[in-house]
């Protein structure tokens, strides 16, 4: 079986929302020498669209039994959430389901692979807003195992790109693939090592060591990216004049300038736990609460031992088998776009 061309793959997958109610049909990839085929599902619309209604319906059903005046109060006290937060779009790592969080907790960012970068008004103005006028305390940047984005940029850009939808992609995520490119972190080092003396590099596997460092160690430069930006540069010297009485607080809504504490979180798609990756940066002086998360290093311990375990020739590597993964790194990338494949 010829290996996944990951980067095509991304650069030509339509979002679809599947359902359960649906029928075959062949979607070829563009971008190969040989096309890839999947099989894209034929929905109802009508069905598609009648689950968001029941689940909007159950959403207010709940919060009228557990907080009835919650979307009132809201309403008529407006928002100052404790958090914002910076995740990657992925429809897997939700950041109301995954905390189990209220509407007014969290204000939110996301976008392919949970990045921060100076060039990015849209990033730039969140973290504004979030820290000058709702006042938040906690900035969380939280990547995922698994994560597609960070999956492609393990793979080498294509010589020519193919349409702008590609090229997008593309440009989107050569930062991640320059620190892909220049970390000196063993298992990245040891990925890197292997993929250029492969003559075909496929999709890494979700316990993949490097795969799984490139994952921590993009969440780490975003959280410098974030401590180095203007607007926390510029909060932090608010803070440190506000303290002697030399300046007061420009903007209207949130009253004096709190401390902000910026935290480097990964989720685990496998089983659903946050790990902390021990990097929280906070004001100068200030004492940086504890994530109440476990740290990050144990786990990828655990599944760097786990990862290389040789397994028993009973569970050695069949075509079949080679199969059922395949697919199942498509239906992965597919969650991140919104698409279902087989």
């Amino acid at each position: 079986m010829r290996s996944f061309s990951l980067v095509f793959a991304l650069a030509a997958i339509s979002s679809v929302v599947a359902h359960p109610i649906h029928q075959a049909r062949e979607l070829k990839i563009i971008g190969r020498d040989t096309s890839a085929k999947f099989i894209r599902r034929e929905t109802d619309p009508a069905a598609e669209l009648k689950l968001l209604a029941d689940g909007n319906t159950a959403f207010r059903d709940s919060l009228q039994t557990s907080e009835p005046e919650l979307l009132q109060k809201l309403t008529d006290d407006g928002q100052s959430p404790p958090f914002m937060f910076l995740g990657c779009s992925d429809s897997r790592v939700s950041e109301g389901t995954v905390f189990n969080a209220k509407p007014g907790t969290l204000f939110t960012q996301r976008n392919i692979a949970n990045q921060f970068q100076a060039n990015d008004n849209n990033a730039q103005s969140v973290l504004s807003y979030a820290v000058s006028e709702l006042g938040v305390n906690h900035v969380i940047v939280m990547g995922h195992y698994g994560c597609g984005g960070i999956a492609a940029a393990i793979i080498p850009s294509p010589p020519n790109q193919i349409d702008a939808a590609n090229g997008a992609v593309q440009n989107w995520i050569e930062p991640i693939r320059e620190i892909f490119r220049t970390s000196s972190r063993p298992e990245i080092v040891e990925l890197r090592t292997k993929n250029a003396a492969a003559t075909e590099i496929e999709e890494p596997d979700i316990k993949e060591p490097g795969f799984r460092a490139l994952v921590e160690e993009n969440v780490k430069a975003n959280v410098a990216r974030i401590a180095a930006s203007s607007v926390i540069t510029n909060h932090y010297a608010l803070l440190a004049a506000n303290a002697t009485g030399t300046a007061e607080r420009r903007s209207g809504e949130a009253g004096p300038p709190t401390d902000v504490y910026i935290h480097g979180w990964v989720y685990d798609l496998e089983n659903g736990e946050i790990r902390d990756l021990g990097i929280s940066v906070g004001p100068a002086g200030k004492t940086i609460p504890a994530p109440p998360f476990a740290a990050v290093a144990e786990s990828a311990v655990n599944s760097a031992s786990s990862h290389n375990t040789p397994q028993p020739a009973a569970t050695a590597e069949t075509p079949v088998k080679r199969c059922e993964q395949l697919c199942k790194a498509k239906r992965s990338l597919a969650g991140m776009f919104g698409a279902r494949m087989n």
